[in-house]
């Protein structure tokens, strides 16, 4: 480290010497030291040692103060002070406003994400996703989100009570069709209307079990309510009531079988069987995947349902309402039979 006057004195041979060595020592080391040199000329080089690592810096052309040029990191060269887009820089000092003087305008472009067309980069829609689930029963509006693209319903009807006697046991009632429908966004409109269905209402006189309502979303999407067991007037068939499916609301079969399990992933269990005095056992009710469980029959669990609600179980007094959504009551012999569970409507947006 050294700095001079920048002057050979008028001396001696060796005083000059002495004076030609400093001059020289401080045009080798820039001038370095850790205050500034007393001496100054424009575009002076100084090295300043008072931190660490050093700091470069060289004197402006009015020779009236310093610029920093940059840091001298052993570990790699920082540069000080700004630096122009157009000179590899940003022309920033804070790292948020260096990002911003790259980056397309951002001015009108809120909520949108950075996309390319493979050349250049501007401001696109993000992709945002909403998910709302309606479970509780009645009517609501739904509001299409401006940057939706595709939107997927998935509508569950309610589920069927479970029939009731007093003689011979109610059958279990059969689980709602869960429908998903996925849409174009383009294609709804600005708001949609959407139903909730209530499932049936468990009977606390020897009935048919009621069946339960359907469940929409606006025009497009239609989920169907399972059917209500069956008391079991019939000694010989014993009918039991099958789950709904895609296309419609289940019926009744006499195939002498245990409660049927749904016969395609979005279809409804079956209900479950009940006994009778002639003979035969009660049965659970049918299994599902996204539709509800069948109601089970006297004595016996309710189906349950991978995405679904199960079916509730049946009883010789009183029964187990089905789940939400879309299960299906157990049948009964005295009490009240089990309710259907409410349906559902869950919207994704993406």
């Amino acid at each position: 480290m050294a700095q001079s006057d920048q002057v050979v004195q008028n001396a001696t041979f060796p005083t000059v010497r002495a004076d030609i060595n400093d001059n020289l020592a401080a045009l080798y080391s820039q001038s370095s030291g850790p205050s500034a040199p007393t001496t100054t000329v424009a575009f002076q080089p100084w090295v300043d040692t008072s931190s660490s690592p050093p700091v470069w810096k060289i004197r402006n052309s009015a020779n009236t103060a310093w610029i920093t040029v940059g840091v001298l990191d052993p570990a790699g060269f920082e540069s000080g002070g700004v630096t122009p887009i157009a000179n590899g820089g940003t022309g920033e000092i804070t790292a948020a406003a260096a990002i911003a003087a790259l980056l397309p305008s951002q001015g009108g472009n809120a909520n949108k994400a950075l996309i390319t067309t493979g050349t250049s980069l501007l401001w696109g829609n993000a992709i945002s996703s909403t998910f709302t689930k309606y479970e509780t029963a009645g009517t609501f509006t739904w509001t299409k989100p401006s940057d939706a693209t595709i939107v997927i319903a998935f509508c569950w009807g309610g589920g069927g009570s479970g029939g009731r006697d007093s003689n011979h046991g109610g059958s279990g009632g059969a689980g709602a069709v869960c429908v998903i429908g996925i849409l174009a966004a383009a294609d709804l409109s600005s708001s949609e209307t959407i139903t909730v269905a209530t499932g049936g209402a468990g009977r606390s006189s020897n009935s048919n079990g009621q069946n339960g309502g359907n469940s929409s979303f606006g025009s497009h999407v239609l989920g169907y309510g399972g059917i209500g067991g069956d008391r079991n007037p019939d000694l010989n068939t014993r009918p039991y009531a099958t789950g709904s499916r895609p296309w419609g609301i289940g019926g009744y079969t006499t195939v002498i079988l245990s409660g049927i399990n749904a016969p395609d992933i979005y279809s409804g269990g079956g209900g479950g069987r009940s006994t009778v005095s002639s003979g035969g056992t009660s049965s659970n009710g049918g299994n599902a995947t996204f539709g509800g469980g069948g109601g089970g029959g006297i004595g016996l669990a309710g189906g349950t349902s991978v995405f679904g609600g199960n079916g509730g179980a049946g009883s010789g007094g009183g029964t187990m309402t089905g789940s939400q959504p879309g299960g299906g009551g157990g049948g009964t012999k005295s009490g009240t039979s089990g309710g259907g569970g409410d349906g559902a409507v869950w919207v994704i947006t993406l």
